[in-house]
């Protein structure tokens, strides 16, 4: 009896440790800790760094630029008086003849230059001049020779062709005469341009025997310096 109590003692035992639901032994499972997934690297395939040349230029597009070329031209001389010298010297290109020399009857208008002749009129900020040569020396004399004239003196004024110019006159001109009270024909006196024409001048000007040096730039008259004539 006492062995059946015993065993009944124990089925009693097991029988409140398993419980209700019939377990009587926890078994835990080793934890199994997996690695990160790792995504696999893309792999991006090399850029062609290959450089291609520029694409020819649209010729509808493209624009020419031309520039034209800028010719300068240099300004001529002034041609000033020269109290100091009133005669002037012949100038190159001008054949022996003093200042300018003389000009064919082709030009229509007088151009720059010292030139010689004679004041046939003034008026109305013009002067009507009739260009001559002047000739001094040796010059002189092959002139002469050359028009089958005979020198009589240290000069010849050779006026063949009766052309005249009408000049007009520079509002600030300067303008010399010659004094037939100075005594010294050789070193005329500058007065202002409206007291020109003198009456005290040695000679009649103007007139066909008013002879003058003038001196012409950018076509009008600039000075005016009468010249003696025995």
């Amino acid at each position: 009896m006492r062995r059946w109590a015993l065993v009944i003692l124990l089925l009693a035992v097991l029988t409140a440790a398993c419980g209700d639901d019939n377990t009587f032994l926890t078994t835990t499972a080793p934890s199994t800790t997996q690695a990160p997934e790792t995504t696999p690297p893309t792999t991006v395939p090399p850029m062609d760094t290959t450089t291609l040349p520029p694409p020819p230029p649209d010729s509808t597009s493209s624009t020419t630029s031309t520039t034209s070329a800028t010719t300068t031209t240099a300004p001529g001389p002034f041609y000033a008086v020269d109290p100091a010298h009133f005669f002037p010297d012949a100038f190159p290109g001008s054949n022996g003849a003093h200042g300018s020399g003389c000009v064919t009857p082709g030009f229509d208008a007088l151009p720059d230059g010292v030139w010689f002749g004679f004041a046939e009129g003034v008026g109305g900020g013009m002067i009507t001049f009739d260009l001559a040569c002047f000739f001094t020396g040796p010059a002189a004399e092959a002139a002469a020779t050359e028009d089958g004239e005979v020198l009589e003196g240290d000069f010849y004024i050779r006026n063949h062709v009766a052309t005249t110019f009408p000049v007009p006159i520079a509002a600030d001109a300067r303008v010399w005469y010659v004094d037939a009270l100075s005594g010294d024909v050789g070193s005329p006196t500058e007065i202002p341009l409206a007291a020109w024409p003198n009456p005290a001048s040695f000679q009649e000007c103007p007139g066909q025997f008013c002879s003058v040096w003038l001196y012409v730039n950018g076509g009008r008259a600039t000075g005016i310096v009468e010249q003696y004539l025995p």
